[in-house]
């Protein structure tokens, strides 16, 4: 994927021209939020619940600024017109600032990862790492945790890693949101705990078509008594878990969690 511009403070610019000064305290300090809106054939996927969630991150953590939800819709579809994009996901970055001081805000194309149909097929393996995200309910930009877990994960062949909390409860993936099905119930760990995507949302209200769903604590040590296990995320869909460690779960992708697939898929379809 080629790219020539991106957008500062909503104006086009070339991306060479997209730096940030050394001496930005927003960005050394992370006071900084984010969101990625994606992009499939050209079209963007419910652009306005990413610009809700940017905001609301921004608001969790004293972000001040004067952007519009129409705002940064209009400058990520003159993004997507001036780089030709097709498939990408479009980051934007808000970053905080002194006081006086306006805020400045990106938006940048990265490149959109697509997973072969054997992770949705047969599952994919995770690993577990402990560690809480710092204040979860915001998007913002303090990723050491993510960074570090995630590459762990990579070193052990695993698709993601999970976060496991000081009461050993898995709270969710570095890039992603976990589930477990237990009977007929889609379980997920309580939101104030993590941060709650666009993805998990989705998934939360279209599983109440055929099963029920609950939030609760969901601990490492009773992980076999689940009958199934899931991931989701903005890239990832729907995937199943076959193995987290060294703890085999299922051979095979459970009914409730096929039911999940069909019904996303169906619900992404009303967008493109």
């Amino acid at each position: 994927m080629e790219v020539k511009f991106v957008i500062k403070n909503g104006e086009l610019i070339e991306k060479d021209e997209a730096g940030i000064s050394i001496y930005n305290k927003g960005l050394f300090f992370d006071f900084a939020v984010y969101s990625n809106i994606k992009v499939t054939q050209g079209k963007m996927f419910l652009p306005e619940l990413e610009v809700k969630k940017l905001f609301e991150s921004a608001d969790a953590i004293g972000i001040e600024h004067n952007f519009t939800k129409d705002n940064l819709i209009e400058w990520a579809g003159i993004l997507i017109e001036k780089n030709n994009l097709k498939d990408a996901l479009l980051r934007v970055l808000l970053i905080g600032q002194e006081k006086d001081t306006a805020p400045l805000l990106f938006i940048f194309p990265v490149g959109l990862t697509f997973y072969p149909d054997k992770y949705y097929n047969a599952g994919v393996k995770l690993i577990t790492y402990n560690g809480e995200r710092f204040m979860p309910i915001s998007k913002t930009k303090n990723l050491l945790l993510n960074y570090v877990a995630y590459r762990e994960a990579e070193k052990n062949n695993a698709i993601d890693a999970l976060l496991v909390d000081r009461d050993d409860n898995i709270r969710e993936g570095t890039r992603t949101s976990f589930f477990v099905v237990k009977d007929n119930t889609l379980i997920m760990p309580p939101k104030e705990k993590v941060l709650e995507g666009i993805t998990r949302k989705i998934i939360s209200e279209i599983a109440r078509k055929v099963m029920n769903v609950k939030e609760e604590d969901i601990p490492l040590k009773k992980i076999n008594d689940y009958d199934e296990h899931l991931i989701t995320g903005t890239s990832i869909k729907v995937m199943p878990v076959r193995q987290i460690d060294n703890i085999i779960l299922r051979d095979k992708v459970g009914e409730k969690v096929k039911a999940l697939q069909k019904l996303f898929k169906e619900y992404g379809e009303k967008f493109t």
